[in-house]
């Protein structure tokens, strides 16, 4: 009985395609370290001079062009103040480091520093990587604005639920594009039952 279910485990092994997962784990180990590493290393990172200038710059955009999207789009008066904006309601969204997207544009550069891969394509895929995370970044920060206009109470749900994850998930989906489409390192065909099939 055991050593039926054992060659059972093994034939089904044998489909598995282990490139693939070789690199999942490797996406998951490495952002696994990454944030440990950014965790462990928080304060210096956030008072860095590079992403505090960095940081600013984004701040100072998104605090620029958030009134001047919203306003007209859904006819109301939000006012900026220093490092936060001022909706008609009373609340004050500020800015932080943390909203700039430069831990997630690190974690990008990290990653695809590491995966195999030609640097010529690296070259055009990295940065738009990027500008995919800041265009994220842009509409996270309008969705926070027009959301607390409307139910306020609930943006932890928005915080917990939406933005982390779906950070990670583009990333993912950028890597996956990078793994499976421009670099080829994996394909979710099992190499070796083509061959067979061949």
């Amino acid at each position: 009985m055991a050593s039926a279910l054992f060659k059972n485990l093994l034939n089904k092994m044998k489909s598995w395609n282990f490139q693939l997962i070789i690199q999942v784990w490797i996406f998951f180990l490495v952002v696994l370290f990454f944030q440990l590493v950014w965790e462990s290393f928080e304060t210096e990172i956030d008072n860095f001079p590079p992403f505090v200038f960095i940081s600013d710059a984004i701040g100072n955009f998104l605090l620029t062009i958030t009134p001047a999207i919203v306003n007209p789009l859904i006819e109301v008066d939000i006012i900026r103040d220093g490092i936060s904006l001022i909706l008609p309601n009373g609340l004050y969204i500020s800015y932080f480091f943390y909203l700039s997207g430069v831990k997630q544009m690190c974690l990008v550069i990290s990653l695809f520093v590491i995966v195999p891969g030609s640097w010529g394509k690296k070259a055009w895929f990295i940065p738009l990587t990027l500008f995919i995370i800041q265009i994220t970044v842009l509409a996270r920060f309008l969705l926070v604005n027009v959301h607390c206009l409307v139910q306020p109470e609930q943006l932890h749900l928005l915080k917990d639920f939406l933005f982390g994850p779906l950070f990670y998930a583009e990333i993912m989906i950028m890597w996956m594009a990078w793994v499976l489409l421009i670099a080829k390192t994996a394909s979710l065909r099992n190499p070796t039952s083509e061959t067979r099939k061949n």
